[in-house]
């Protein structure tokens, strides 16, 4: 049994720096692509169109960063951001401002993007 209290004193460091690498599979294109680094206000999944990430303050006037349901990595970014608020860490999202795809699966593109990349930053 004592084996395992130091395992479980690093599991969510773990788990977290796992999260950290499955999200950054997501690659951005760094020609076009801005960071920002965002206090999370609020996280929402709409079931079968879309999850995102309000930013509290946003950049630009945006402030919402949007990732399709479909997308194969919306999971792990979903972990990863609850999983930063929960911890009340910031985020950095790379986004393209000139990227207005995310409007077909209900991101406005009034005041949201595209995640393209995201990662938790230490404070």
């Amino acid at each position: 049994m004592s084996i395992l209290r130091p395992i479980r004193r690093y599991a969510p460091r773990l788990v977290l720096a796992g999260a950290i690498g499955a999200a950054f599979a997501v690659v951005a294109s760094p020609a076009l692509a801005n960071d920002f680094a965002c206090t999370i206000g609020e996280i929402a999944v709409w079931v079968g169109s879309r999850i995102h990430v309000r930013c509290d303050p946003g950049t630009g006037g945006i402030n919402y960063f949007a990732l399709s349901a479909a997308n194969p990595d919306s999971n792990r970014v979903l972990s990863l951001a609850t999983t930063a608020m929960a911890a009340r860490l910031p985020v950095v999202i790379v986004f393209n401002p000139g990227d207005l795809s995310g409007a077909a699966f209900g991101c406005l593109t009034s005041n949201c993007r595209l995640i393209q990349a995201i990662g938790v930053e230490r404070q």
